[in-house]
């Protein structure tokens, strides 16, 4: 299955996939997509995206008026399972916040 998804949606599909939970195996799966999806150095010059620790927690911003071009993504159908598991998991955020770039993506990975 092929996506075009924006920064924001690499972005913060990247957050989410790290927040799963998992065994090694299923660990090295979500970092094999987190790198997929990750932007590149240039990406992230362009966006000046910046990285802090939180509460040992690492945190990203981004400057919102700056953007890169969209990008399409092949996903194999197990990368998609994956995908739909961990969007099935966004449960404690602003459903009105995150509609903007959440939308695009549940629409693309729930078609069918």
């Amino acid at each position: 299955m092929k996506i075009q998804l924006d920064h924001v949606q690499r972005l913060n599909l990247h957050a989410l996939l790290g927040a799963q939970r998992g065994d090694v195996a299923t660990i090295r799966v979500l970092w094999a997509l987190q790198d997929k999806l990750a932007l590149t150095p240039e990406e992230e010059t362009a966006v000046e995206l910046k990285r802090e620790c939180v509460a040992g927690q690492e945190r990203v911003a981004w400057n919102p008026t700056r953007t890169v071009p969209v990008k399409e993504f092949a996903f194999a159908e197990s990368e998609i399972a994956r995908l739909r598991a961990a969007v099935g998991t966004w449960h404690s955020y602003g459903a009105a916040a995150d509609r903007r770039w959440l939308q695009p993506i549940v629409e693309a990975l729930f078609s069918t």
